[in-house]
């Protein structure tokens, strides 16, 4: 009996990962995944960019989540606003261990309009592959039941075609960002996910991934020399599926030693499913931030409000040159 709850459970709660992509809290630190557009945009000459989510753990097996992400500014020579990444991702869900796995390059190129570049437009494509498993041998099945007993080394009567898949991916997204003065930022963006639409079916039929549309939009604004406001909205359709995400964080400067370090206190919301509340620090070239989901779905009286467990980190690189000085030799003087 504990082995066909499970398996209720499994179904229950990772039905959608088969229809829907990986998702985090903390979209605003999850760059490359938030939208290919966003490779190379940063302050620096390269960014290592890490997040991890834990949910589910308190009544089921946990949905993990991984994601690791590095991307340069100018990686060709003659071509300073041409940007490379690299996206990795891996996320397990459930008792049958249903694992995504994502590899993919991104390019982007962002151009600068206006008087003074206050209008940056950039746009980006990522391609790859997909790659999806599952161990059909952790469920149970009915022909293993002998009416009064589970046996879990007899056949279960059941036939799958294969147990992993791996598809051609390809994703694209653009974004405007409106540089306002030095003290206030505008963007927001669009991204399509899945373009290719590949086949996720384990039996052998055709079930197409569904394209996912994302549209974000996020603002820096300074409330005073040491306090600033950064909303955001994050909203995600895929077929039957919406996710909507609102909220903001609140940032605390200080400054130490010609060093800024910045402390962050976050509140969220996504429709009908959680609040979310999160902190974090920037300490020179580091980011870290932890949140947490705190469930209000109708998964309530077995969640008891409890959801997912979610870090983030982010590392700038500069490299800074040396001014190239070019010696000549000097002219005789003419008579």
């Amino acid at each position: 009996m504990r082995q066909i709850i499970s398996f209720l459970l499994f179904a229950a709660l990772t039905l959608s990962s088969f229809a829907q992509d990986m998702h985090f809290s903390q979209f605003g630190k999850s760059y490359l995944a938030l939208n290919p557009a966003l490779t190379g945009s940063f302050n620096a000459n390269y960014r290592l960019n890490a997040n991890y989510r834990n949910q589910w753990s308190s009544i089921s097996e946990p949905y993990k989540t991984f994601a690791f992400a590095a991307d340069a500014k100018g990686m060709i020579n003659s071509l300073d606003n041409l940007h490379l990444g690299i996206l990795l991702f891996n996320d397990e869900a459930g008792i049958g261990g249903l694992t995504t796995t994502q590899a993919m390059l991104s390019i982007a190129s962002h151009l600068k309009f206006g008087n003074y570049s206050e209008f940056t437009l950039k746009g980006g494509i990522q391609a790859g592959i997909l790659s999806r498993s599952i161990d059909f041998n952790k469920f149970s099945f009915d022909q293993q039941f002998d009416g009064t007993k589970y046996d879990p080394n007899s056949q279960s009567g059941e036939d799958f075609e294969r147990d992993s898949y791996i598809n051609p991916a390809l994703n694209a997204g653009v974004a405007l960002q409106f540089q306002i003065d030095r003290d206030k930022v505008v963007e927001a963006g669009v991204g399509v996910f899945n373009l290719l639409r590949p086949n996720q079916s384990f039996q052998g039929s055709n079930v197409p991934l569904d394209l996912r549309y994302t549209l974000y939009a996020r603002a820096d604004l300074a409330l005073g020399d040491q306090y600033d406001i950064l909303p955001a909205l994050l909203y995600s359709s895929q077929a039957k599926y919406q996710e909507l995400v609102i909220g903001t964080n609140f940032r605390y400067k200080l400054f130490t030693n010609y060093k800024t370090e910045n402390l962050y206190l976050g509140f969220w919301y996504r429709n009908k499913d959680a609040l979310i509340t999160s902190i974090g620090f920037d300490y020179h070239n580091w980011n870290i931030g932890l949140s947490y989901d705190i469930n209000t779905s109708r998964l309530n009286p077995a969640s008891r409000h409890r959801g997912g467990l979610e870090l983030s980190l982010t590392y700038l690189i500069r490299v800074f040159k040396a001014p190239d000085i070019k010696r000549y030799i000097q002219c005789p003087d003419f008579l």
